[in-house]
């Protein structure tokens, strides 16, 4: 097996970034895919705590200051899926050099079936490096005119490196804006929309379960759609389980986790 290597990119902050890209990974995960996911925002990294893990012993800024092995970072999240998270100290984030991340790429890509890299925002120096080595490039933005317009200049710099983006996943969007960002994205930016997930309440509430939503809320609007993204990436139909999804609803809900309240969260 060769991995497949992904990056996840983001023109700003706030556009739900690490949301989607987590719950992309588990729905890969769900789907009978070996998957491995690394945090690559060396500088404000926040994948562990998606996974409900605070302070993680051995991270990926140990990994690139080479005082520890890339096994020991490795951590196996839901439904079998391993992740590598950041750690949060000025004294690792110093350490750390980013030009290894090339080397750990090569170490797992013949360990799994796809690789995701969550990339800080915007294209710094380190990440641009890496776009050599990645297979694909996925850029989540939002329906916001600054948003779409950061996108852009993310696609420009990517074109300037040679670099080919497969499209954009259109985040947190209403029945509002949808047409007017996609006409935008597609006709004008020619950037390919892979696709769109609605403004859903439930994402929040996963959240502070610290349980991917795809997880705690299957059939929820923005599950749906991430979910099948993931079908689409791994080139397979999307079945929805309408049956498992009550009996997970049920268990996390016997769990004391509220997953079936539809009123926003205070």
């Amino acid at each position: 097996m060769t991995a497949e290597i992904y990056l996840i990119l983001s023109g700003k902050g706030g556009v739900g970034k690490t949301t989607v890209f987590s719950n992309l990974a588990t729905s890969i995960a769900m789907l009978g895919k070996e998957i491995i996911i690394i945090d690559a925002d060396l500088a404000m990294p926040n994948l562990g705590l998606v996974f409900g893990m605070i302070d993680p012993p051995i991270t990926i800024h140990d990994v690139l200051a080479g005082s520890e092995p890339l096994e020991k970072a490795i951590y196996e999240g839901p439904n079998g899926l391993k992740f590598i998270p950041g750690g949060e100290s000025i004294e690792g984030f110093q350490a750390a050099d980013p030009s290894h991340m090339i080397d750990v790429l090569d170490n797992l890509k013949e360990t799994a079936d796809y690789i995701l890299i969550d990339a800080p925002v915007g294209l710094n120096e380190d990440i641009i490096l890496l776009l050599p080595a990645v297979d694909h490039i996925i850029i989540i933005s939002t329906p916001e005119l600054i948003s779409m317009a950061d996108a852009l200049r993310m696609l420009l710099i990517a074109k300037s490196a040679d670099s080919i983006i497969d499209g954009a996943i259109l985040n947190r969007t209403s029945v509002y804006d949808e047409n007017s960002a996609i006409e935008l994205l597609e006709k004008t930016m020619e950037l390919k929309i892979l696709a769109v997930i609605p403004d859903d309440i439930n994402v929040h509430r996963a959240g502070l379960n610290k349980i991917p939503l795809v997880i705690s809320n299957p059939d929820s609007p923005a599950s749906i759609a991430i979910r099948k993204l993931a079908a689409q990436l791994i080139g397979v139909e999307f079945i929805p389980d309408t049956k498992k999804s009550g009996i997970i609803q049920k268990i996390l809900g016997a769990l004391g986790f509220n997953v079936n309240s539809n009123e926003r969260p205070n």
